[in-house]
């Protein structure tokens, strides 16, 4: 091996090989078709779990029709960051659509949602500040408060006596406090105690950033994310979050006060250093924006799919943790276990993701599904014959 590689590396390289000699190794299979409930992957069409394709928009009519009107008027990209030629009237129509739903002043689009975490942590707060995250929140938050150069503390998950204690004991210290929370955790499908959030942070004079990632589009009465769950508009102090779940799509945005979101297209490096979203996609995210008033069906559909999948897998046995969403873990706790349980379920038709060390502690190994409105009954009837069958042969049920 080369020099490059660290003896960390090429024990992970060990691990790699020996998943593919087994051949049980399904990362970054070759997909042939859209991201709708069925998807064909090297070659064989399967039920398609592995998605964030909640609502199904990626191929929904109207949005196609979108997306080809403006390659029609823009082509394929935009050729600049924002700041330069890269803020089209297409992207001004998002960012104001955004501010509406979230009842804030402004938004800002960027190239991903990972890079709206990163931008919005730095445009809040810095040296002499400190992030108190939720233990189990995005590594794009992590990674965050890493680059933006301020201390950091981290809370026992949705423990909000925890989060009271430990900012009673840090708000002498600090210029400025931020609580970080998924709205919606990406692994195991719980959602975040936002009216104890805002009651804390008022308490011990905090700031809050919500990552709506998992719940815009799912959450909510209007599927409006945590803020219209809860009915509590004004209790993020920002929002960011992601196009790839709600839409099926890519980018991210960040959505607060006017003055705000101008400072941080000024400061935010993730923002001013990358190449503006395509409009062909600013257009598609937009019309599912308008599709998410227009079609309420949609989030009845996911959510008939997620209770009764949940539902399901609870009565074959499985343990699915804390889960209430459309993000429900398999939990097997297993890595091995974890990756046969994978690859098996794949060879009888189920695409999924298995999840295991370095992602999750090894006694957390599962299997992460993606509920989608446009799965089927007989979808999930067939995918419970799957895992049932898979299960009982590995000794998990």
């Amino acid at each position: 091996m080369s020099q490059l590689i660290s003896d960390a590396m090429k024990k992970q390289a060990a691990l790699l090989s020996m998943l593919r000699k087994e051949n049980i190794y399904t990362y970054s299979l070759e997909v042939s078709s859209a991201c709708a409930n069925r998807i064909v992957v090297s070659g064989k069409e399967r039920i398609n779990f592995i998605s964030n394709n909640y609502l199904g928009f990626s191929t929904h009519p109207e949005v196609l029709k979108a997306v080809r009107s403006a390659v029609d008027k823009y082509g394929l990209g935009i050729g600049g960051s924002p700041l330069a030629c890269g803020t089209t009237e297409l992207h001004y129509k998002l960012q104001e659509k955004i501010a509406r739903v979230y009842e804030r002043e402004a938004c800002v689009l960027l190239a991903s949602g990972y890079q709206a975490l990163l931008g919005s942590i730095q445009a809040t707060i810095g040296k002499g500040d400190v992030a108190v995250m939720d233990s189990l929140v995005h590594r794009s938050i992590v990674d965050g408060v890493t680059l933006c150069g301020s201390d950091k503390r981290m809370w026992l998950h949705n423990d909000t006596e925890d989060l009271d204690s430990l900012l009673a004991r840090l708000k002498t210290k600090y210029n400025r406090m931020l609580i970080l929370v998924d709205s919606v955790y990406s692994m195991d499908g719980d959602w975040a105690d936002l009216p104890e959030l805002q009651r804390i942070k008022e308490e011990h004079g905090a700031l809050l950033l919500i990552d709506e990632a998992h719940s815009l589009g799912v959450l909510g009465k209007r599927g409006y994310g945590l803020p219209d769950h809860f009915d509590m508009p004004n209790a993020p102090d920002v929002i960011a979050g992601t196009f790839s779940k709600f839409a099926g799509a890519v980018g991210g945005f960040v959505a607060g006060p006017a003055d705000f979101i101008d400072h941080l297209r000024h400061n935010a490096s993730a923002y001013i250093f990358s190449a503006s979203l395509p409009p062909l996609t600013v257009a598609g995210i937009h019309r599912s924006f308008e599709l998410l008033d227009e079609e309420p069906e949609w989030r009845e559909r996911l959510w008939n799919n997620i209770n009764y999948f949940l539902t399901g897998l609870k009565d074959l046995g499985f343990d699915t943790g804390p889960s209430r969403t459309a993000v429900v873990p398999l939990l097997i706790r297993d890595l091995e276990k974890t990756m046969m349980f994978n690859k098996m379920i794949f060879e009888e038709g189920v695409f999924a993701s298995p999840i295991v060390h370095p992602a999750v502690p090894p006694a957390e190994s599962r299997i992460r599904l993606g509920v989608m409105a446009t799965h089927t009954k007989a979808d999930l009837d067939r995918s419970f014959d799957v895992f049932k069958k898979v299960g009982k042969k590995l000794g998990i049920i």
